[in-house]
């Protein structure tokens, strides 16, 4: 199904893009660099710029395509993080200022340069909601994965009052609303939303 001003990634479905060597090597990527690879939450976008992180879920090549497919700076985050998606690591609340996950981002000189002027928030450690069943697909950083309503709104799980805290300092206002499953699901707010572009 092809949707007029609807750009397409190509899909590649052969072995030679998965690398079996990663599994129990948590410094070895899954993804090689034969074809494109991304997911969407492996981006976030400020403007004309779009963080990239580098992971299980997203490859270099990913970002080539996506930078000469849209015509936006792509810009690589490395090393901190292989899981999947970025939004537990790195969440944009409002031009100019992000929130950070401590155990990932020791230091702002690993966010590529058009980052590291923005104020940041360290967040704290979330409270963690649990899960269902015995596994789960999301670690306790999960609560970072909020859905900004606007510059000064977030929508944030019910139980992360230290994070809420740290947001009204910088006069983010936040609507605690219950979201039990997103250690089991592996989604926040931001998941299980449709992104939306705002007028700033």
């Amino acid at each position: 199904h092809h949707l007029p001003g609807i750009i397409e990634a190509p899909r590649y479905y052969a072995d030679d893009l998965y690398n079996s060597s990663c599994l129990g090597n948590p410094d070895t990527l899954a993804l090689t660099e034969v074809a494109p690879a991304f997911d969407a939450a492996n981006c976030i976008r400020a403007n004309d710029d779009i963080l990239y992180l580098v992971s299980n879920s997203g490859n270099k090549a990913g970002a080539t395509w996506l930078k000469d497919h849209t015509g936006l700076n792509v810009h690589l985050l490395e090393g901190v993080y292989s899981y999947m998606h970025i939004d537990s690591t790195v969440a944009f609340l409002r031009e100019g200022l992000m929130l950070l996950n401590p155990t990932r981002i020791k230091d702002v000189n690993v966010l590529p340069e058009p980052f590291r002027s923005w104020d940041y928030i360290m967040c704290p450690e979330p409270t963690d909601i649990g899960y269902y069943g015995d596994y789960n697909n999301a670690s306790i950083w999960i609560n970072m994965n909020m859905l900004s309503i606007s510059p000064t709104l977030v929508c944030l799980e019910e139980n992360q009052h230290s994070l809420r805290k740290e947001l009204e300092k910088h006069s983010i206002e936040c609507a605690m609303l219950p979201t039990r499953h997103q250690r089991t699901l592996g989604g926040g707010f931001h998941c299980v939303t449709a992104d939306t572009k705002r007028e700033s």
